[in-house]
């Protein structure tokens, strides 16, 4: 006879909000193109390993542990994001932080800190991708292999897996659109159906960042990797492009300002059956949000390893091609 074991109830709230698992029922759409991602990544790295004759039998562990970390630090991010929701000066509440940190869902009407944490929705990118790379580094020096040389195998996997996720963030409805506009260009307006009221267009900014990623895993794939750049150029390259690419899309999407250089936006009404009837109108940016800073401390991070180690030079002839005699 097998003996049932009930879990606690904290134990089954966790297990039930997991990421991308709606109550044991099935995957989401979302959660369907993060397995893909993850597919298509563990399809071109242990290729890439192998032509630059390192072991890829390290592959499975890289991405496992770039997902693991990926995971944790987009939600990581996300509660930095919103928390002055979480704790806030709640009338009829002692403990500013203390009571956030003992009840599930936080203060009524509110974020809660664990809710939030484990839900499926709710990631920020860069967290996840900080994240994701320090786990990987951890473990590329753990067994003392050449960091430089795994990272640069690594580009294309990190280039086709974000532009499939960007696909997931689109379908799921995240809330990661741009503003209200009334230009309409096929693929990139939409109309939102998420959070805000039905039938307002908004630039589609999930799909802008994909086709972006996708062009520079094209350009990584087919051309950079067979030039014999120096080691971690494409790293560096990668750090500038995917920086100016998200520096840029941030300016059409709807995000807080760190720190505001001019007053926020106002909400105007608009109509919608959902009850909701706020919705930001037209152009607003104000400020510099989290992922504009982090965009930035990339690029500028990859400018400097760039030009420290000049590694627009390369090491010999591209690959494939013979050295004259």
């Amino acid at each position: 006879m097998y003996e049932i074991i009930e879990l606690p109830d904290f134990i089954l709230k966790i297990v039930n909000a997991l990421p991308y698992v709606e109550n044991w029922k099935g995957f989401s759409t979302f959660s369907l193109l993060v397995v893909a991602a993850f597919l298509a990544a563990s399809y071109f790295l242990p290729k890439e390993l192998e032509r630059r004759k390192l072991n890829p039998e390290h592959s499975d562990w890289l991405l496992i542990l770039g997902v693991l970390g990926t995971l944790i630090g987009a939600k990581v991010f996300f509660i930095f994001e919103i928390w002055d929701q979480i704790f806030a000066e709640t009338p009829g509440f002692n403990g500013k932080y203390a009571y956030p940190l003992t009840h599930w869902n936080g203060f009524p009407g509110r974020p809660g800190l664990w809710s939030s944490f484990f839900s499926g929705s709710g990631l920020v990118f860069y967290g996840g991708f900080l994240f994701g790379l320090l786990f990987v580094i951890l473990y590329i020096q753990r067994h003392k292999l050449p960091i430089k040389d795994y990272l640069d195998a690594a580009v294309p996997s990190m280039a086709i897996g974000y532009a499939i996720g960007r696909l997931g963030c689109f379908v799921s409805g995240d809330g990661c659109y741009g503003f209200a506009t009334d230009v309409r260009i096929p693929l990139l307006v939409f109309n939102y159906e998420g959070a805000h009221p039905s039938g307002v267009p908004v630039w589609n900014t999930p799909i802008m960042e994909s086709a972006i990623s996708f062009l520079y895993f094209l350009y990584f794939q087919k051309w950079a990797r067979f030039q014999n750049f120096k080691k971690f150029s494409l790293g560096a390259q990668y750090l500038v492009l995917h920086g100016l690419a998200r520096l840029g899309i941030e300016f059409l999407r709807v995000n807080k300002a760190v720190i505001p250089f001019i007053d926020p936006p106002k909400l105007v009404n608009i109509p919608a059956k959902d009850g909701n009837p706020e919705f930001l109108s037209g152009y607003y940016w104000h400020g510099f949000s989290q992922s504009q800073y982090v965009s930035l401390a990339l690029i500028a991070v990859g400018v400097y390893f760039i030009w420290k180690w000049k590694l627009w030079e390369r090491e010999g002839t591209p690959s494939g091609e013979v050295k004259p005699a």
